[in-house]
C-alpha cells in the first residue's frame, strides 16, 4: 500500500507541475494583433480533405471564401478521399461560384489524408499552406488574414493555430469540449517554452518549404493518424526554432463533437496508434501519468465505499486534480470568451476518470480503422 501512495503521490505532483506550467506558458504568450494597414503579399494555399462530409463541407467552404483576404494570393484545393456520398456534389456546386484559383482531386477511393494532403501539395504551388479539416467551419472572416500576417511578421514555418469544439449541451458533448478546451491550453503553453509537442491538423499552417526539407509524411506514413504532431516532431528536428503557437481568437476552427461514444473511442483509439512511432517520449510519459491521475481518483473514490471512512490525503489528491483541470477550463473560457457549463464540471471531473481508463484499456486492445 506505501508503494502505491508514493505512485500517486508523485504522478499528481508531476501532472500538477507539467499543468500548471503549461497553463502560465499560455497566459506569458503574447497576443498577435496583425497590422491591418499592410497589405498581405504571400501566395497561400487552402488544403481541404474530404471524406464523407456532405453534412459539413458547405459550412467549411463557404467560410474559406467569405475571408477578407486577397484572392489573387488564394488557392483552394479540395480532396475528395473516396467519398460516397454528395461531398464531391456540394464542393463543386459551392466552388463554381468562386472567381477564384480552386480545384478538386478526386481520389476513386480512400486512401488516407496524409497521402491525399501530399498529392495536394504536389501541385499547389503556393508559399504557405493551410490545412484544415472537412468538418470545420471559422467564425470571423480574419480567420486566414490573421495567420497570413503572423507567417509575414515572424516568419515561422510551422504555426499551430486553435481548434475549438461547439459548445453543446449534454454529457457527450460537453466531455469533448472540456477535454479540447484544456488541450488548447497545454498546446500553446509549451509551445511558448520551444517545447511544443501537441497540434491539430485541422488547423495547421506550415510552408511548403518545410514540408520539403522533412520530406513530407515519408516517416510514418503508414500510421493511420500523425498528420499534425508526428510532423511536427520531423520539423523539430531540423528547424525547432520556425515553430510557433498563433495566440489571436480570429485564427481558431471550430468543430463538431462526436454524436456517439463509439466513435469518441475510435478517434481516441486511432490517435493512440502513433504514440509508439512518436519520437517524443513526452506524450506518452504524459499519457502515462494521467493515467496515472485517473486511476487513483477513482480509488479514492472508491475506497471510502469499503474503508468506510473518507482518507485525508484521497481528498487533497481529488481536490488537487480538480484545482488544475478548473483552471485550465477557467483560462480557455476567457481566451475564447466562450462561457463553460460549470453545472457539467463537477459530474464530469467524475465521469472523465472512467473516460480515460477506458480509452487506455482500448487503445491496448483495438486495432484503429484508417480514416
Amino acid at each position: 500500500m506505501l508503494i502505491l501512495k508514493i505512485i500517486s503521490i508523485l504522478s499528481i505532483i508531476i501532472y500538477l507541475v507539467y499543468l500548471i506550467r503549461g497553463a502560465i506558458g499560455f497566459s506569458k504568450t503574447n497576443y498577435f494583433e496583425p497590422d491591418r494597414s499592410l497589405t498581405n503579399k504571400t501566395t497561400t494555399c487552402i488544403i481541404i480533405c474530404a471524406h464523407d462530409e456532405e453534412r459539413t463541407i458547405e459550412c467549411c467552404l463557404k467560410g474559406i471564401l467569405e475571408q477578407d483576404f486577397d484572392k489573387q494570393l488564394l488557392e483552394i484545393i479540395l480532396v475528395n478521399d473516396g467519398s460516397t456520398d454528395n461531398t464531391k456534389v456540394i464542393a463543386e456546386k459551392i466552388l463554381s461560384g468562386y472567381n477564384g484559383k480552386f480545384q478538386i482531386i478526386n481520389n476513386i477511393e480512400n486512401i488516407g489524408k496524409k497521402k491525399s494532403i501530399t498529392s495536394a501539395i504536389e501541385v499547389c504551388d503556393s508559399e504557405l499552406i493551410i490545412c484544415r479539416d472537412a468538418d470545420t467551419y471559422t467564425e470571423s472572416d480574419l480567420w486566414l488574414k490573421t495567420i497570413v500576417s503572423f507567417y509575414e511578421k515572424t516568419g515561422k514555418q510551422f504555426i499551430i493555430a486553435p481548434l475549438e469544439i461547439e459548445n453543446k449541451n449534454g454529457l457527450l458533448n460537453q466531455l469533448q469540449f472540456y477535454e479540447n478546451s484544456a488541450l488548447a491550453i497545454i498546446t500553446g503553453g509549451f509551445a511558448f517554452y520551444k517545447k511544443a509537442f501537441l497540434c491539430n491538423g485541422a488547423n495547421l499552417a506550415f510552408t511548403q518549404k518545410i514540408f520539403e526539407k522533412t520530406g513530407g509524411y515519408k516517416n510514418h506514413i503508414g500510421v493511420n493518424s500523425g498528420d499534425d504532431v508526428l510532423f511536427l516532431e520531423d520539423v523539430k528536428k531540423i528547424a525547432p526554432e520556425t515553430i510557433a503557437y498563433l495566440k489571436n481568437k480570429n485564427t481558431s476552427a471550430v468543430t463538431y463533437p462526436l454524436n456517439s461514444f463509439k466513435k469518441l473511442f475510435r478517434q481516441k483509439v486511432r490517435w493512440a496508434s502513433k504514440f509508439d512511432k512518436n519520437p517524443n517520449q513526452t506524450n506518452t510519459f504524459l499519457g502515462i501519468i494521467v493515467f496515472l491521475v485517473h486511476l487513483f481518483t477513482l480509488v479514492y473514490l472508491i475506497k471510502p465505499i469499503f474503508a468506510h471512512h473518507i482518507p485525508i490525503f484521497g481528498i487533497i489528491f481529488i481536490f488537487l486534480r480538480v484545482f488544475i483541470d478548473f483552471l485550465l477550463l477557467f483560462l480557455a473560457s476567457r481566451y475564447f470568451n466562450k462561457p463553460v457549463k460549470w453545472t457539467w464540471f463537477l459530474p464530469l471531473s467524475v465521469f472523465y476518470s472512467f473516460y480515460v481508463i477506458i480509452t487506455a484499456i482500448l487503445s491496448l486492445v483495438v486495432k484503429p480503422n484508417r480514416k
